[in-house]
């Protein structure tokens, strides 16, 4: 990708806005890896009065390896999902892995009505705040059919900036090796066609 990525501060005034336009449960889905964005969604659902639930084992272990190294320790507690059934509809954001289909992860057991704890109807809002990886279109699709048919309003980042990615674009990785001026570079990720691009 050329050019630059966005900013979370960017996209947390976005969140701020969208938790304050909606008056019914709103879920997030994101990669659960993704720490930054876990407190950027905390940080806008505080500055709307709403509790946050984390609903996916994943998420809970990302939360306590962050929380061990020093990160989220600026923002309120996550609560269970066994504990959204409790508040008001307008005072939770449940944060849910799935966002790319997974047909076993939270996200995918809310929209077929079997998860034991967590349901959406009507007016309830999901946020997509990932992009689609190549591949996952159908599952992703599928997921999003199952809370429309349930009168559930989908968000994703063509609809509202929702999303910013975690991995450096072109502009920034060229100005990464000018800064550092390494000896040597060694990538690790990605496809074969992305580890000769960094050989440019």
């Amino acid at each position: 990708m050329l050019g630059t990525t966005g900013s979370e501060g960017a996209l947390l005034n976005s969140l701020e806005t969208l938790f304050s336009q909606y008056h019914k449960k709103i879920g997030v889905a994101c990669f659960a890896s993704n720490v930054a964005r876990l407190r950027t969604i905390a940080v806008a659902a505080k500055k709307n009065d709403r509790h946050v639930a984390l609903v996916g084992r994943s998420l809970w272990r990302m939360y306590e390896v962050a929380k061990e190294n020093g990160y989220l320790l600026d923002v309120p507690e996550f609560i269970s999902e066994k504990d959204v059934g409790f508040l008001p509809d307008d005072k939770v954001v449940i944060i849910c892995t799935g966002s790319q289909g997974e047909p076993r992860a939270a996200l995918s057991r809310i929209a077929d009505d079997s998860h034991p704890e967590i349901s959406l109807a009507g007016g309830d809002v999901v946020i997509f705040s990932s992009r689609q990886i190549p591949g996952n279109e159908k599952a992703i699709s599928r997921v999003q059919n199952k809370l429309l048919d349930r009168g559930v309003k989908i968000i994703t980042e063509q609809d509202h900036h929702v999303h910013v990615s975690g991995h450096p674009a072109h502009d920034e990785v060229v100005f990464m090796y000018q800064t550092i001026k390494p000896d040597i570079a060694i990538p690790v990720h990605g496809e074969k066609k992305h580890c000769v691009q960094m050989l440019r």
